[in-house]
């Protein structure tokens, strides 16, 4: 769900990065962008003047060859002779230049598509191959000219050329004219697009707010009046669809508002309506166990003269309460002895293992035979001094968390005089307390250890790759790092596989096995998701991520899955953490396994070079094994 905060902070990052692009843009690229199309059309009238040039010289070549053809002496002038030596060292000069010049041209235009990140491929391509062409033109014509004497001048061969370079200066001419303007209009374009983006982004953002503040005004307005008015029922309110995270926040928070008001109001009615203690517990219990799901609620009051916590009351939800009114215990024995002095609640998530470390413990021993496993003691006070508890339990492990403690405390505060009045007969009730809390159904995943383990893993063979630096295995720093960062995410597509299939301890069924493979495709789904959303920051953003959750199953024969991808199709950090994976979940107990040996694990590693895994990363995996080891062992 969208955050205003989240909108407001992308569309400040928003302005901000499109400033300093629209700066870099008018004071680097720009000026850089002009400087090599300056240097272009310097190198292009270079080759056109130089072309003018040696056609001059061509055609006086032409005159001497004429002289020569027609001359009836045998012998050459040496007039003749020297205006042929000088045309000849102008147009193998002027050729050799030209190839310079075309280098540094072609150069030119390389650098402007790196900026351009390769939009102009086509045109370049265009532009080089034109540019070859007057390169093989003025290597033979520097050919020529090298061989030549002038009793063979080779003028037809001139001639040709001549009309060739003509020619292919028009070309150019036209060609450099053509990607000027495309660069241009692909400056003006990114410069509209930006504006455009950033009103777009300006107008949603104040449609937003302007949405929030007037649709959520009448929401907030009337949510106060039902509460000033003690009137609790929050489907009578306004409706409006939460669009924001913090509209959906703000009707949480107001909807729990009205749940703890309306339990409050009926904790006063409970107190206004008894004046027995007991009464007053049964009746409190049976509020707490619908609105905190608890199992059992009991009391204790302090015996200072005798040093005994005694229990008084003890009501639940089941039969039998064995720790109920008259049990005793001396104060120093207990645990709850500190709260007399402190003052603040105790929470115990895990009784079964509280007992373990506590058999001596007879209240211990007695909550564990009713099946409690989670407690949660407030202390009761009259002033300064606690005159008794109250303790509110579950059969649930990890029951309790702060949310109930934070319910308590407000409870306490509105039935602390009342409780007063309603326990006449023999001490006086007060701060009762009690929280309730969501208990998520988490998938049975893997744990911490595998994922550290198969990130370690991964990121060792990237570095072994790095080492090599073969042709198809190109991994530097970067590339290790984002390993690093994603490799651990796998797996998370198995948010989506039901727990029937995830957590069963036998061979999958082929439906079964069909569903777990589905996990891939979500995981992958998931990240592409994100990744869009990002689009106007980096593109390229959880690219890796999404690779490694959906082709960390192929295997270089092209037999895996979701896609069938074989060899060198399935990105390069997909193959690594598929090793990665495998080896672990080798050497590593599961639900449906036991652990293979080391060695048993590394002949099956083995056995799957060039079938299952890429036969490179595996042949790195064994030149690292002993980091590999460690890292197993958990030496590192």
């Amino acid at each position: 769900m969208i955050s205003i905060k989240k909108i407001t902070r992308l569309s400040l990052i928003t302005i901000i990065v499109f400033s300093v692009f629209v700066i870099w843009l008018n004071f680097y690229f720009v000026p850089e962008v002009r400087t090599y199309t300056t240097k272009n059309q310097s190198y292009e009238e270079s080759i056109t003047e130089k072309h003018s040039e040696m056609e001059l010289s061509i055609r006086v070549m032409g005159n001497i060859h004429q002289q020569v053809q027609n001359s009836d002496k045998p012998e050459i002038s040496d007039t003749l002779q020297e205006a042929f030596n000088r045309n000849k060292g102008i147009l193998e000069l002027k050729s050799k230049e030209i190839m310079v010049e075309i280098d540094g041209l072609k150069f030119n235009w390389d650098k402007l598509n790196a900026m351009s990140f390769a939009r102009h491929g086509d045109s370049i391509l265009e532009l080089s191959s034109l540019l070859d062409e007057m390169n093989l033109k003025a290597e033979e014509l520097h050919k020529l000219m090298s061989e030549a004497s002038i009793e063979e001048i080779p003028y037809d061969s001139l001639e040709e050329l001549k009309d060739s370079n003509t020619e292919l200066s028009l070309r150019l001419k036209n060609e450099h004219r053509i990607l000027n303007n495309t660069i241009v209009g692909d400056l003006n374009a990114i410069i509209n697009i930006m504006l455009i983006i950033l009103l777009a982004l300006l107008l949603g953002y104040n449609i937003g707010v302007i949405r929030f503040t007037s649709k959520e005004y009448i929401f907030i307005h009337h949510s106060f009046k039902a509460l000033g008015s003690n009137r609790f029922d929050f489907e009578s309110l306004p409706t409006v669809k939460s669009i924001f995270k913090e509209e959906k926040e703000m009707k949480t928070y107001i909807k729990q508002l009205f749940d703890e008001r309306k339990f409050i109001a009926e904790i006063r009615e409970i107190l206004l309506e008894h004046y027995i203690v007991d009464d007053v517990i049964e009746s409190l219990f049976e509020s707490l166990e619908k609105v905190m799901g608890i199992d059992r609620i009991g009391i204790a009051f302090v015996d200072y003269d005798r040093n005994l916590l005694i229990a008084e009351y003890g009501v639940s939800n089941y039969d039998e309460v064995l720790l109920g009114p008259g049990f005793e215990v001396e104060i120093g024995s207990s645990r709850l002895s500190s709260m007399l002095v402190d003052k603040q609640p105790f929470m115990t998530s895990d009784l079964e293992l509280d007992f373990m470390n506590h058999p001596e413990s007879p209240a211990l021993a007695l909550l564990n035979k009713e099946g409690i496993q989670s407690n949660l003691v407030l202390p009761m006070t009259m002033g300064e001094a606690v005159f008794g508890m109250v303790f509110f339990s579950s059969k649930e492990k990890r029951f309790f968390g702060q949310e109930h403690l934070m319910l308590a405390e407000k409870l306490i505060y509105e039935i602390k005089g009342l409780l007063n009045r309603a326990y006449f007969t023999k001490v006086v009730f007060s701060k009762i307390t009690t929280s309730f809390s969501e208990l998520v159904d988490q998938k049975d995943n893997e744990t911490g250890d595998h994922i550290n383990r198969m990130v370690k893993y991964s990121v060792a063979i990237a570095k072994g790759l790095s080492y090599k630096k073969m042709p198809g295995y190109d991994v530097d720093r970067k590339f290790i790092l984002e390993i690093e960062r994603n490799a651990s995410s796998h797996d998370i597509g198995k948010v989506g596989i039901p727990d029937s299939v995830l957590k069963k301890p036998g061979k999958l069924n082929p439906e079964e096995w069909e569903i777990m493979k589905t996990h891939a495709a979500i995981g992958a789904d998931i990240f592409r998701d994100l990744r869009m959303g990002l689009t106007v920051f980096d593109p390229e953003f959880y690219k890796m991520a999404e690779q490694i959750a959906r082709h960390h199953h192929e295997k270089w024969d092209g037999s895996g899955y979701p896609d069938g991808l074989k060899g060198n199709e399935t990105p390069l950090s997909a193959r690594i953490v598929a090793i990665a994976d495998v080896f672990d979940a080798l050497t590593s107990k599961r639900v449906y396994k036991e652990a293979f040996s080391l060695d048993a694990s590394l002949d099956i590693i083995k056995n799957s070079r060039g079938n299952h895994l890429d036969p490179v990363v595996v042949d790195v995996f064994f030149e690292n094994l002993e980091i590999m080891v460690n890292i197993m062992n958990g030496i590192e």
